[in-house]
């Protein structure tokens, strides 16, 4: 029986039972994630060719006091009749309904479908590595390269996602002959840095992981 000293000199964080509730939780939400991030990209494409959002950046002076959404006049900038520009609390987006492509569509929305289906394959990931860590096996073989494996999916996808929108954006600016280098809009992709720093952290508890296998691997053969 577990004496009050070693319940505080050794406490429980997470039970057993408790670890296994998450991992299902966990597989749901990677469910919902993926399945629902998919259905609204693939919405996106059926509003195509009528109703495009895209994200845009303007080069200007004094733009702050955005409420949002309201429409944004541009300066020299003759938008056509069914286009127009909106601040949000992101920043621009420019409404396209002259007819775009439905893969621009799609485009327009596929950092919430590589999103989805990135939390979906993480889910999967590291589901089992709960389910071990809830049968007291924390460093059973193959929980490392399931963590480093997240890791890459967090880098991949976040990295790639955002990219998405701003292909749509550039392929709509050009559509609209308003990709011009010496125009206001500031044309080119832009890569995010967090997923960098969050994927070197899972990273690290990988190797951590890694380390612990070898280590138990190590105990048991001296058994």
């Amino acid at each position: 029986m577990t004496t009050l000293r070693q319940r505080l000199t050794d406490p429980v964080y997470v039970g057993p039972r408790t670890t296994r509730a998450l991992a299902t939780c966990l597989l749901l939400v990677g469910l919902v994630a993926a399945v629902g991030g998919v259905g609204y990209a693939v919405n996106g494409a059926t509003q195509a060719p009528g109703n495009i959002h895209v994200p845009v950046a303007v080069v200007l002076e004094d733009v702050n006091g955005f409420g949002g959404p309201v429409p944004v006049e541009v300066p020299g900038v003759d938008l056509p009749d069914d286009t127009r520009l909106q601040a949000v609390e992101e920043g621009l987006v420019l409404v396209d309904h002259t007819g775009a492509s439905r893969w621009t569509g799609f485009l327009a929305r596929g950092d919430a479908a590589l999103g989805g289906l990135a939390v979906g394959v993480c889910a999967l990931l590291l589901a089992p590595v709960l389910t071990s860590l809830a049968a007291g096996q924390p460093f059973r073989r193959g929980n490392a390269a399931r963590i480093g494996a997240t890791a890459a999916t967090i880098l991949l996808a976040g990295t790639l996602a955002p990219l998405l929108p701003q292909v749509a954006a550039l392929g709509v600016l050009d559509r609209l002959g308003l990709a011009d280098p010496s125009g206001p809009f500031v044309v080119g992709l832009r890569l995010e840095v967090a997923p960098l720093l969050v994927a070197g952290l899972v990273c690290a508890v990988a190797e951590a992981f890694r380390r612990g296998t070898r280590i138990a691997e190590d105990t048991v053969g001296l058994v």
